[in-house]
């Protein structure tokens, strides 16, 4: 026995030793992290910035031709020099002239190159999500996607850089233990050593309480391997870590009879609400792109396994779904979602191409949003993404296009189908959300403006396919008499 308590005294003394070590990696670990969200985050504000701030000066300039009555052609080129002269008098501003200190060194140099290498990466990064959509389109023609519905944002040096330094910082972790003996060192071997404790003398090892001091004798050799964690990057389950595998059954002789009163059999889920819930908490507060479907996906996974170790009772759980209401919230109040009318972006170059974009990166955001459906209740989805999302930023943009029916027919396709399994498709049952209102009546507009379209003599083929698209959306939305409306109207023959 006094070899157990010299044991048990040496490695509390050993790993209090290196508690400063682990919490710096861990540390570093996090700032790694923040500085990869970061990166992409700050670009992204910056793209929008270089962007919007040459657009808004010549949609401003248009506007104030437009104002003043009528869409003639003539008026529309009024307002079309006038704002590339706005254009082109903000772009002349921002680029930045020499400016010379002390020393003859160009001051703005930098300031004028970073703009340029923001433009070109802009450039690349639009062919590329150009290629993915195309090549999405061709495999699933009937949901084509549009601009900003998907991701480009990390650049291959990012990564790159990224995985280097983690490798360096996980190599560190490795020597952590490497000047102890292995008794002290081995998860496996410190954990055999306990058990036999337990097996051989349960009488001195309950009187020593060691069911309550286990957690945190174990948790250094979690917090370590754990540093490998990256939640929102890859979809892991613990079930496939050495020390989740090595604790699961830890102190129990036959796992076909646990006692309810052995404290033990807590173990797992107490190291789950100590070290892997505040890791997830800190990789969601401070490094999830919540624009990021992947991201998303991969948070959702993550949440959902600490939840079947973790009750929703704990602290940790509560703190952890608060930031997530928090940083889903923020998300949605600081999106902008352009309302320029069909004239303005007709008369302003660009403004189409980024107002689509920006519908887009909506479509991107209520799509991620409704993914918490699982873990997030109801009422707290229905607040984010219909009334603060779908009402107060999606629907103006629609309403602000709704004249040309196709361009509006598809976006609300694409809403739609962000809302699927929530709100809409087939998996969803009974009446419609009273607050998808707005939009079944957004579709009963875009059905009579495709009404008056008809009875001009527009081409009836054309009418005919938006009018289907019409009915499938209603159907979706569980509209099946206003679907039947649109079938009349249009005379199709096809089933809802």
């Amino acid at each position: 026995m006094q070899k157990l308590r010299d044991f048990v005294s040496v490695i509390c003394d050993f790993l209090q030793h290196k508690a400063p070590f682990i919490e710096e990696l861990e540390e570093q670990m996090q700032k790694l992290h923040e500085e990869r969200a970061a990166a992409i985050l700050e670009r992204r504000a910056a793209d929008n910035d270089d962007e919007m701030m040459e657009v808004e000066a010549a949609v401003n300039a248009a506007m104030s031709v437009l104002s003043r009555g009528g869409g003639s052609a003539s008026m529309i080129e009024a307002a079309t020099t006038a704002a590339q002269a706005a254009f082109a008098a903000t772009r002349e501003q921002r680029n930045l002239p020499v400016k010379l200190d002390e020393f003859g060194r160009d001051m703005n140099l930098q300031k004028r190159m970073d703009v340029e290498r923001r433009a070109e990466a802009r450039r690349h990064r639009k062919a590329r999500s150009d290629s993915k959509r195309l090549s999405y389109m061709e495999n699933d023609s009937s949901h084509q996607r549009i601009e900003g519905e998907s991701s480009t944002d990390e650049s291959d040096s990012e990564s790159a850089s990224y995985q280097s330094n983690r490798d360096m910082l996980l190599q560190t972790a490795e020597q952590i233990f490497s000047d102890a003996a292995e008794e002290y060192a081995q998860l496996s071997v410190v954990k055999e050593r306990f058990e036999r404790w337990k097996k051989h003398y349960s009488s001195s090892y309950n009187d020593a309480y060691m069911s309550l001091s286990i957690p945190a004798i174990f948790s250094p050799y979690v917090r370590l391997e754990l540093l490998k964690w990256d939640p929102l990057h890859e979809d892991a389950d613990f079930d496939n870590m050495k020390w989740h595998m090595l604790l699961y059954n830890y102190g129990i002789e036959d796992a076909s009879k646990i006692n309810p009163d052995d404290a033990d059999a807590n173990l797992i889920p107490q190291l789950v609400e100590k070290v892997a819930v505040p890791i997830l908490h800190h990789e969601i507060a401070y490094c999830w792109d919540i624009l990021s479907t992947r991201e998303t996906m991969n948070a959702i996974s993550a949440t959902t396994l600490v939840f079947n170790y973790v009750p929703a009772s704990s602290k940790a759980i509560g703190e952890l779904v608060t930031v997530l209401r928090d940083r889903l919230d923020d998300a949605v109040t600081n999106l902008t979602v352009p309302t320029w009318s069909t004239l303005v972006m007709k008369a302003v170059p660009n403004a189409a191409r980024i107002a689509a974009y920006r519908f887009g990166m909506s479509v991107r955001l209520m799509r991620n949003v409704c993914l918490w459906n699982k873990i997030l209740a109801l009422p707290v989805l229905e607040k984010l993404a219909l009334d603060e999302l779908l009402s107060g930023k999606v629907l103006p943009h629609l309403r602000s296009i709704q004249s040309n029916v196709h361009d509006a027919v598809t976006r609300t396709e694409r809403i739609i189908a962000s809302l699927s399994g929530v709100w809409a498709g087939p998996s969803v049952r009974g009446e419609c959300s009273p607050k998808l209102r707005p939009l079944v009546e957004y579709l009963l507009i875009l059905g009579k403006t495709l009404e008056k379209k008809h009875v001009l003599g527009v081409t009836e083929t054309e009418t005919s396919r938006l009018a289907r698209r019409l009915k499938k959306m209603l159907v979706e939305l569980n509209e099946y008499d206003q679907a039947r409306a649109i079938s009349r109207t249009f005379n199709l023959k096809e089933a809802l």
